[in-house]
Formats: C-alpha cells, structure tokens, sequence
C-alpha cells in the first residue's frame, strides 16, 4: 500500500504544474516600456514574481531618476528575492540619459559604487546581475537625450572621434586626417571637453565595475555598447574595456553592443539560473549574409553578437549534437545593409528564399520545438515580407517568441529571453507577449509610424520629438490604426487594444491588452 500511494505521489508530481514561488528583484534603466513594462509581463508570464521600484523613482522623459531613493528600496528588498537584476546607469546616474547629461562628480558617483559591495554584504547569498553601458557616440541625436549642443555639433564630434579610432585600429589617410582636423575645428572646445569628460567619468566607472566583478561582488556583469559603430568612440572605449576583463570567464562577463536589451538578458540569466538549466540554443540564418550581416548601428558581425547573447542570457550555443531547447531563427538582410524598416525597400514582396525560411520555421513547430524570431532584416521596426508570409501561413500565433525593434541587437534580447523564458509560459501569456510585440514593432514601428507622420504630424508642423500638443488626437488616431491592423492580423479582439506614447515622442509606443 504504501508503495502504491508513494507511486501515485511521484505521478502526480510530474503532471502538476510546476510552480517556482522565486522572485527576482528588478532595477530598469527608467521607465520606457522596453526598460519596464515589457520586461516585467514577460517575467510574469514565465510565472516568476518580479519586485520593480515605484515609477516615480524611475528616470522619465522630463525628469531624471533618484538614485538615492533607488538605493534604499533595493536595500529594504534585496532580502526578499532569489536575484537581483540591476541598472548601474539607474543606481550610479539616475538612468539611461542621466548617464549621459549628469553633472555629479568622480567622488559622489564612487559612492555609489562602494554601495554595491554593501550590497553583496549584506545579502551574500542574492547573486547579483548587473547591467551597465558604455556611453554612446551617436552620428547624431536630437530630443534631449544628449546634451544640449550635441544636436548641433554631434556630427563633428561623431565623426572626429570615430577617425581618432580608425587610426588607431587600422590608420588613415592623408585626406581623413583633414577631414578630422576640419570637424575639430568646427566644435568649440568647451562642448568636446565637456563630451569627453563625462564620457571618462563613464569609463572610470565601468573600469571599477569590472574590478568589483574580479572580487566576486557581482555574480555577472555586462556592459553593453550603446548606439556605436565599427569605428567610434564607444568602440574605443569598448575595446580598452574588454582588455581590463581579460581573465573573467564567459560566465562573469560579457560586452557586446546595444542597450536597451540588457535587463531581459540578465532578466533570463536569473531565470535559468533558478530553474538550474543552460538551454541550447540552435541558430540558423536566412539565406543571405546571415551571420557577416554587421547591422546599422553596431561595431561587430551579427554572429559574435548572437553568440555573445545567448551565453551572457545563461545559455549555450548548440553544437548539433541533441536535440536543441529553442531555435533561434533569424531574418537578416540579403545583402548585409541593414536599411530603415519606415522605408520603401520594406515593401512585401515574397521570394522564394522568404517561403523557404518561413516554412522551415513551420516544419519545426510541427515537430514540437520552440522557436524565436530574431527580425533584424531591418533596423527600427520588423519586415514586412516576413510577417505577411508568417500570416499566410498561420505561424503568428504559434512561435515561442518574435523581436524586431530598434537595433539588432535589442531584437535579439527580447527574441532569446522571451524565447528561453516561454518553457514556463502557458498560452495565454506567450500569446499575450506576442500582441505586444506586432503591435509594436510591426504594426506601429514598421508601418503607422511613417503613415502617421505624413497624415497628422507633418500637416500641423509637428514635432517628432515632442507630440504633447498633438497627444489627443494623434493618439486617437493611433488607436484607430491599430485596431484596423488587429482585425487583419492579430487574434484579440480590437477593443482590448491599448495603446500611448509614453515619452511624449514619435520613437516608441506602449502597446497593451486591456
């Protein structure tokens, strides 16, 4: 008998839902949807708990975030979870912009940092997984996301720096050497002084990061290499910044580019790390220039990029030799540019190499495997071939998980972590998670974006960069786009759709479910 009940217990067992009761203790950039709300629900649908701070301690589009009072809700909760996944841009700055417009000193930003090993003291048994960037070089930026003279003199700094670091890499010639004096000379000195500056501030910090890592402080680290290029100032910085990790292994540290991608990878780190896995993933490309594809936006071949993601996520790169946990499929451009997804090249138009690619990805959810997309055929918004073949063939709804915003390399964060966090997703919340995403990036990014500009923005004399005027009716209209989308694609019903402009700009949305 008491075998017999012992047998019943185990079955039992294996057919329950699992439940994990962990949480991780989550600290975003600020308050973007990318940063926050997207990350959070897709915790949450993995069925973790999840501790984020109050919103308003959160860096915003108007207001910069408190680090101090960051630090005491993370020290009053710290004991309450299984992992703490953190912004040292939030805790150190305030946030993402913050890190590159404060004006604190060397002295009170090393204050913050001793607060990390504080941290590790006191709660020795949290590991610790934190994200970090290295400041960014755009070619250009306006909205006051940098200081205020880069709108005007971005461009001369972008291109100054990005020859200061092709000399040192490959050298340059005579005629670049005037076309760096010429931008030099076109910046007043106190801006690249004062550029410089906060960017060595920045360096400083990653460099004591790095050694906090070596001492155990942080169970792993990763730096990733906002908004850069093959050759800029950030890539320099990059470079200088991986020889000091030289001796950490894979599984302390990792740098690759992009930002906004950080917390979901270490947000998946976490989450394998408590399940106590190490998925494998299978990647497998587009015909075209798949892994050489170096996309707009980034300073390195989209295969180390790949690689580079899924092992700082808490996985492998599979070697063919079983049977993967997820397959990463990913739609890279035939001829390596990686265009504007608002453009006229992302008009639908199927080929035959599309209707294969596809297909394939069919045949492997019919076989049971779990699939994530990874659309980087084109920067800032998904294909629109891929999605309308993905529709024709009744795939929408049936991947693991789908990316395709902004950079690459933001794409491939959300494609692994979503894809590794769906094992423990029941079909309501993979599903859900998927709206959000269509609606985002291909919906709004790839197509209402521009069809917006031209009907409502442009007409009135509009700002991209600042919409608080137009907000009412432009999000109405907004709506209205979208819930004519919905009833040609997506499998809610219309009505539920919500959707916003969270920092009072063109360049992103908050879509949700009601």
């Amino acid at each position: 008998m008491f075998y017999r009940i012992m047998i019943i217990l185990i079955v039992l067992m294996l057919i329950m839902p699992v439940t994990f009761a962990k949480t991780i203790l989550y600290v975003p950039f600020d308050d973007r949807p990318v940063s926050l709300d997207y990350a959070m629900n897709t915790v949450k649908a993995a069925k973790i708990d999840i501790l984020t701070p109050p919103v308003e301690y959160l860096a915003s589009r108007n207001k910069s975030g408190d680090a101090e009072k960051l630090w005491q809700w993370v020290n009053q909760n710290a004991n309450r979870a299984d992992a703490l996944v953190l912004s040292a841009d939030a805790l150190i700055y305030g946030g993402l912009v913050d890190s590159r417009t404060h004006d604190w000193n060397q002295i009170v930003l090393e204050w913050s940092l001793r607060r990390f090993k504080t941290l590790h003291e006191t709660n020795p048994n949290v590991p610790i997984y934190l994200f970090s960037t290295v400041m960014r070089s755009p070619s250009a930026s306006a909205g006051g996301v940098e200081p205020l003279y880069y709108e005007r003199y971005g461009p001369y700094i972008f291109q100054l720096t990005a020859l200061q670091d092709k000399a040192e890499v490959k050298g340059i010639t005579s005629d670049e050497k005037k076309i760096m004096q010429t931008a030099k000379d076109n910046i007043p000195p106190e801006y690249l002084a004062d550029w410089l500056d906060r960017r060595d501030k920045n360096f400083q910090i990653n460099t004591k990061l790095i050694d906090l890592t070596k001492q155990g402080i942080f169970k792993y680290l990763v730096l990733g290499r906002d908004d850069t290029s093959p050759f800029s100032q950030t890539h320099k910085e990059g470079r200088a910044l991986m020889k000091l990790a030289k001796g950490l292994s894979p599984d302390q540290f990792s740098s690759f580019p992009g930002a906004d991608q950080l917390g979901m990878i270490l947000l998946a780190r976490a989450y394998n790390h408590i399940l106590a896995q190490t998925p494998a993933v299978e990647v497998r490309y587009m015909i075209g220039s798949g892994a050489a594809t170096i996309p707009s936006y980034e300073d390195q071949s989209i295969g180390d990029t790949i690689a580079d993601h899924i092992v700082a996520a808490g996985g492998v790169v599979s070697d063919g030799s079983k049977a993967p946990d997820l397959i990463l499929a990913i739609n890279t451009p035939l001829n390596g540019h990686t265009a504007e997804a608002g453009m006229i090249e992302n008009i639908v138009y199927v080929t035959d190499v599309m209707h294969h690619f596809v297909n394939a990805i069919g045949k492997e959810i019919k076989a049971g495997h779990s699939v994530a997309i990874a659309d980087i055929a084109f920067a800032n918004g998904a294909d629109n071939s891929l999605m309308r073949e993905m529709h024709e063939l009744d795939l929408l709804d049936k991947v693991s998980a789908y990316s395709g915003w902004n950079t690459a390399s933001n794409t491939l964060g959300y494609a692994i972590g979503q894809g590794m966090m769906s094992k423990t997703m029941d079909e309501a919340g993979r599903k859900q998670l998927l709206t959000a995403r269509y609606l985002d990036d291909w919906a709004y990014q790839a197509n209402i974006r521009g069809k917006l500009y031209q009907e409502f923005v442009y007409p009135q004399r509009g700002s991209e960069e600042d919409i608080a005027l137009m907000e009412p009716g432009l999000t109405a209209q907004l709506k209205k786009e979208m819930q004519l989308f919905a009833t040609k694609y997506i499998w809610f019903s219309p009505d539920e759709i919500e959707v916003s402009f969270p920092w009072n700009r063109m360049f992103e949305i908050k879509a949700e479910l009601k």
